[in-house]
Order: structure tokens, then C-alpha cells, then sequence
């Protein structure tokens, strides 16, 4: 059997694989809230107009669109075996993106990429934490960066 991957925004059966099309970053984001995308999108930019070219490279999705195992491969090989930093934001924990949490633990652990996997809200989750590369304490200032929302708050998430 074939997969075919479909393309990112179409209406789509969510059995189908969808291939987001983005290529390596330093830092990748994937989170389920739109809202933080556009966040640090217009972090990434006042940072880029302070520091221009040697500002990090950033790539942010919404995993939810990566439900499809499949989707969830392709993404790992094309974007994320290329990052310095993983950031990802489960409300739920890993119950709700299992295959997703667990394939991108794999690779941050078999290339050495740092991976943040945070809380989707103030609750702690040590489960996240423990799949995580980041030492506790930065995981905690991320968290808290991203609980406490703003763009300052971003900035610094990205600094």
C-alpha cells in the first residue's frame, strides 16, 4: 500500500498523511494553539530586526496536522533530524500525541538535539519532562515563558 501525503491547509480525511513542506530550522516549534504560532512568529521577527542574519532559524506547526503516523515520519526526517532545539507544547501530555511524542524523543536522542516537551498548561507533567533532553530547570523557565504568554515572554523563549 502507498501513502500519498496530502497538501497543508486542503480539507483533508484525518487518516490521510499531509506533508507540511517545511524544510530544517534551528529551533522548531510544534504546538496545537495557533495563537502561539503567531506569537512567536512576531517574536522571531523583532528578534531578526535586532540581530539580523545571526538570529536562529525558526520553523513553528501545529501538530495537530501530524496526526497520521506517516505525517509524523516525514516530518521527523525532514525537519526536525535538522534542528539544534525541539520545542513541543502537549495539553493532555503524551496520551494525546503518543506516536508523535515518542518518534521525537527518539531522534533528539539519536542525533542530540535538545527537546523541550512542555505542558500545554500550568500543570506540571513529569512524563514530558522525562522524555525530555533539556535539563529541569530549563524546562521550567520555557514553561514558564509560554504560561505567562507575551510577546517579551516569547523573545526571551527564543533568546
Amino acid at each position: 500500500m502507498h501513502l500519498l501525503l496530502a497538501t497543508p491547509g486542503a480539507a483533508v480525511d484525518e487518516t490521510a498523511a499531509v506533508d507540511l513542506g517545511q524544510t530544517p530550522a534551528d529551533i522548531v516549534f510544534l504546538t496545537a494553539a495557533d495563537s502561539e504560532i503567531a506569537l512567536l512568529a512576531a517574536a522571531q521577527a523583532r528578534l531578526t530586526a535586532e540581530f539580523g542574519a545571526t538570529t536562529p532559524s525558526l520553523r513553528a506547526a501545529n501538530w495537530l496536522k501530524l496526526k497520521h503516523n506517516a505525517s509524523v515520519d516525514d516530518y521527523v526526517e525532514k525537519t526536525l533530524a535538522g534542528a539544534r532545539l525541539v520545542l513541543v507544547r502537549l495539553l493532555g501530555g503524551r496520551g494525546y500525541w503518543p506516536y508523535g511524542v515518542d518518534q521525537i524523543a527518539a531522534i533528539a536522542r539519536a542525533r542530540g538535539i535538545k527537546l523541550a516537551l512542555l505542558p500545554g498548561d500550568d500543570k506540571p507533567d513529569e512524563d514530558l519532562f522525562d522524555r525530555s533532553t533539556l535539563p529541569r530547570e530549563a524546562l521550567m523557565q520555557m514553561w514558564r515563558y509560554l504560561i505567562e504568554g507575551g510577546t517579551a515572554n516569547a523573545e526571551n523563549l527564543l533568546r
